[in-house]
């Protein structure tokens, strides 16, 4: 089997793309399991034993324009990731193409929202993940992975839904309850949460994250932070069938398993994103 560093289905050039796959090897804070530095090169190495045709979405994606950007420089602090991140997106041109940012811990979210240099009071930002992550700080340090949500909210987004959650303290579900960051449980009924889901965010873009821990650790293993009783990642394709207005994509907090599977888990669905989006 021919093996590339690059994403099985980059196929375009960066000025020609449709979607931009980027990696932010970025893992300085993960208080569990170390790693996720090394999770875009797995990701884009396990690629490779995927078909290019989405059975799903009946895709064939060599017809979208891929392209595969390789990684934005994260040694530093990380100010400077922020900065470096925001020098790429840059080149994006958010109107007709679609960033796909692969971690690196949960951080680099914020990092990627900030980049954009959209009015982010007019999105929804959409979480997948088993924990809150609204602490105002977690080993001293504001820009923790713990506390992701807690600095996107006060960025100023329109609205926050969170799926998937089943960890976090009673400060963070107070915080989310009197904010109004509206969260799902993992164990409730995914075509309720749809259906909620859809009445909050109307026609508005969404920034989708998906941190891998919302899955259930028998789907994805290698993660930093694996949270028992999670979700059954087919629900993403429900997910990615009911909203066509998804301006961009994270995913993060993958830290590579011996046997690739949780790699190989956010390759595959990377290619039935971009199958959904044609």
């Amino acid at each position: 089997m021919h093996i590339d560093s690059f994403f099985a289905c980059s196929n375009s050039n960066f000025e020609e793309a449709e979607f931009v796959i980027f990696g932010i090897p970025f893992d300085a804070t993960q208080s569990f399991k170390p790693g996720a530095r090394f999770a875009p090169n797995a990701i884009r190495e396990t690629s490779w034993n995927l078909e290019n045709y989405s059975i799903y979405f009946d895709f064939e994606l060599d017809f979208a324009k891929i392209c595969d950007a390789g990684n934005v420089n994260a040694d530093g602090n990380f100010e400077r990731v922020i900065g470096n991140v925001g020098k790429f997106l840059a080149k994006v041109e958010p109107d007709r193409q679609i960033p796909i940012g692969l971690g690196g811990e949960h951080t680099v979210t914020y990092a990627i929202l900030k980049g954009l240099k959209l009015d982010l009071s007019e999105i929804c930002y959409v979480v997948f993940d088993a924990h809150f992550d609204l602490r105002d700080e977690f080993d001293d340090d504001k820009f923790n992975h713990a506390c992701t949500t807690r600095r996107i909210f006060e960025l100023g987004v329109g609205d926050i839904v969170q799926i998937g959650i089943r960890s976090g303290t009673k400060g963070e579900k107070f915080f989310a309850e009197e904010n109004g960051i509206k969260y799902f449980y993992s164990w409730q009924n995914f075509d309720e949460v749809l259906r909620e889901t859809k009445r909050i965010v109307g026609d508005r873009p969404i920034y989708l994250s998906i941190d891998v821990d919302a899955f259930d650790p028998a789907f994805a293993p290698g993660v930093s932070t694996p949270e028992p009783f999670g979700l059954n990642p087919i629900v993403m394709l429900k997910f990615f069938e009911a909203f066509d207005n998804i301006f961009a994509i994270d995913f993060v907090e993958v830290v590579p398993d011996s046997e690739r599977v949780t790699p190989m888990l956010v390759a595959k669905l990377i290619f039935e994103f971009i199958a959904s989006r044609i």
